[in-house]
């Protein structure tokens, strides 16, 4: 990477995407160019077993403002994020899953609110003006009941803390990430946590949820214990002063 300003970074974990990150990463070029000449996609490879980084680093190759990120062995997505944020170059940082997910017109929504000044942009799905589409009942009722246990243990009027869709003024995200602890899903809720100890302002953007993938990372009786755990987990890491 080289010291040129860069506006924009956009972080794109990823663990065994070798049939969708190349289509993925055009998508993403194609979109951002023509809007912010001076970004860059750090894609962050969680030790994937198939060709992801070779993928990635043929990408690059040709497109200069694409990076590669190798992580020795898989971590998990929060320590993937972690180190995407404390290795970007840009003004404003921004991640989002492999998947691409939600429709990309957010990225505008998102930096719109970053230049005025808010630290923190973050996707909901409870908003007037957002969408969701296709998600699996029993996967869109288990979040439903975490994003309200998170509600009514961390962040009243905070409805939606696991949408991995969020952005951040660079200094924030920096001093956010730094402390973050939890390498796993629950890392989202710990973010928040930190962002509110540090008196971060914080505010949530409609987003359209348009594809989900049926071969998700997440098994939901599995990681919604952990989840789950790591709400005590973050209270007990305040209590003992690691996010001072």
């Amino acid at each position: 990477m080289t010291n040129t300003l860069v506006e924009l970074s956009l972080i794109v974990p990823a663990y065994n995407e070798q049939q969708l990150i190349g289509s993925s990463l055009e998508i993403l070029v194609q979109f951002l160019a023509p809007r912010y000449p001076h970004f860059e996609i750090l894609v962050v490879d969680d030790g994937s077993q198939d060709q992801t980084a070779r993928v990635v680093q043929q990408f690059s190759e040709t497109q200069p403002r694409v990076h590669l990120l190798a992580q020795p062995s898989n971590q998990g997505k929060g320590r993937a994020i972690q180190r995407g944020v404390l290795e970007s170059q840009g003004e404003y940082i921004l991640f989002m899953d492999a998947d691409l997910p939600y429709d990309l017109d957010a990225v505008e929504a998102f930096m719109a609110v970053l230049r005025s000044e808010v630290d923190l942009a973050i996707g909901s799905r409870h908003l007037k003006g957002s969408e969701i589409r296709g998600v699996p009942p029993l996967r869109y009722l288990a979040g439903q009941v975490f994003s309200l246990l998170v509600a009514v243990l961390m962040f009243p009027g905070i409805h939606d803390t696991q949408c991995g869709f969020k952005g951040f003024r660079a200094e924030a995200a920096h001093q956010i990430f730094k402390r973050v602890t939890i390498q796993k899903f629950g890392f989202d809720v710990e973010v928040l946590y930190i962002a509110r100890k540090l008196k971060y302002s914080i505010l949530p953007v409609p987003v359209r949820m348009t594809g989900f993938r049926y071969d998700s990372r997440i098994n939901v009786l599995r990681d919604s214990g952990r989840m789950f755990l790591d709400l005590f987990a973050i209270r007990l890491n305040d209590r003992r002063g690691k996010y001072d």
